[in-house]
């Protein structure tokens, strides 16, 4: 299926409204964060009770990615092999494998996937019992002037049609966003998700939990941002190609990732690369295509796509991951990990129903399972490795 379809085509995302729904009870405003009610203003109860601390992750059934039967794309930009001479790709900037910010710096976005992994450490990665402070100081992480909230309360995603009119940047708007849920990913249904999380997290309600929720949906941002920022760079700033590489890893070197980049490096070396591989695709499109709006379509459209693949396959084995460490967890970290499972399993819905809806199906029922013992790991992850077996 080419890009350019999946980008106009409506795909049903029943659990998504659903949800967007069941958390704008929660807070509907999309606003900035510091709209949620004053810290004062919240008890302070002895959360140690209901988190006792311990390991946030462990080591689910063996697994080492092997990719050896994948073959590129025809269109596949791939700069690792002979400076992409053997591709079909015209000469560009990024044929030496090296990053070349058309910007001329690191871009600023990068200080968002900063604040992900700072936010991270104070919560879902902390071995300690979670405290209100803990969940403060992550809020001014998320929170700051241009942060990574003011970001997550207008991204869109772009595999559902834009806005109608022209109106390209109109999920920004809190009175438009509402009526267009699936474009409007980011205010609609990750927004609600992140607020609420904080404010339970804040008053002691599941901090382990609430740390999970955070976690997941974040981590989606990212996902969804890196394919936005191509698109934006296709009309409105065409610098954006650079964010796009930002919120992948934090435009680090190819070695040395931050944020979603590190986490798939540590789950798929070579899946990490196509990744890679693929944000430079993005700006070779742009250096082969440097008017704007953009006017090459079709190396848009091939960048667009080859990010895609190498990030459903990235998120895939994220939620594998996870699903294999309910086996290994117990109690508040059990919890938690469900809860992870229950949202990224939610989030990839789309992508899994579009490939096929029989499977979709079947791992629905495992990642909406009411308790971790009635979950089946192992079918879960063979679903998973099924529908996305190569980068």
């Amino acid at each position: 299926m080419k890009v350019g379809k999946r980008m106009t085509g409506r795909f049903q995302a029943r659990f998504f409204v659903g949800a967007a729904l069941l958390f704008a009870a929660c807070d509907t405003n999309t606003s900035e964060p510091q709209d949620m009610m004053a810290p004062d203003m919240m008890p302070a109860p002895d959360m140690a009770a209901v988190d006792p601390g311990g390991p946030t992750s462990c080591q689910g059934p063996a697994f080492t990615e092997n990719v050896s039967a994948c073959t590129p794309g025809a269109n596949d930009y791939r700069p690792r092999v002979n400076m992409s001479m053997n591709d079909t790709w015209a000469a560009c900037i990024t044929d030496d494998n090296m990053i070349h910010f058309l910007s001329g710096m690191t871009p600023s976005s990068a200080a968002r996937t900063a604040a992900f992994d700072s936010m991270g450490v104070r919560l879902w990665k902390n071995p300690k019992p979670l405290t209100a402070d803990d969940f403060l100081n992550a809020r001014n992480d998320y929170s700051v002037t241009n942060g990574l909230g003011s970001r997550v309360a207008r991204r869109q995603d772009v595999h559902f049609t834009e806005l109608p009119n022209g109106n390209k940047l109109g999920c920004s708007d809190p009175a438009i966003a509402p009526s267009f849920p699936e474009r409007c990913y980011g205010p609609v249904v990750l927004k609600p998700i992140v607020d609420d999380a904080f404010a339970q997290g804040l008053v002691g309600n599941q901090p382990r939990l609430q740390a999970a929720r955070m976690e997941a949906a974040l981590l989606w941002f990212f996902y969804l941002s890196t394919l936005s920022e191509i698109w934006t760079s296709s009309f409105d700033n065409i610098n954006d190609v650079d964010s796009s590489l930002a919120y992948y890893n934090a435009a680090q070197s190819r070695a040395t990732p931050q944020g979603l980049g590190k986490y798939i490096q540590a789950l798929g070396p070579e899946t990490y690369d196509r990744g890679f591989d693929a944000t430079l695709a993005s700006r070779c499109w742009r250096d082969l295509d440097k008017v704007l709006p953009a006017a090459n379509t079709t190396l848009y459209n091939q960048a667009l796509a080859q990010n895609d693949k190498a990030l459903l396959r990235g998120m895939a084995l994220i939620l594998r991951d996870r699903f294999g460490q309910l086996s290994c967890s117990t109690g508040v970290q059990q919890q938690a990990n469900l809860e992870f499972v229950k949202l990224m399993g939610g989030f990839m819905d789309r992508a899994v129903r579009a490939m096929d809806a029989t499977k979709a199906d079947a791992l629905k029922a495992q990642y909406t399972a009411a308790s971790a013992a009635q979950v089946d790991v192992a079918k879960s992850q063979q679903l998973l490795d099924s529908l996305f077996p190569c980068p």
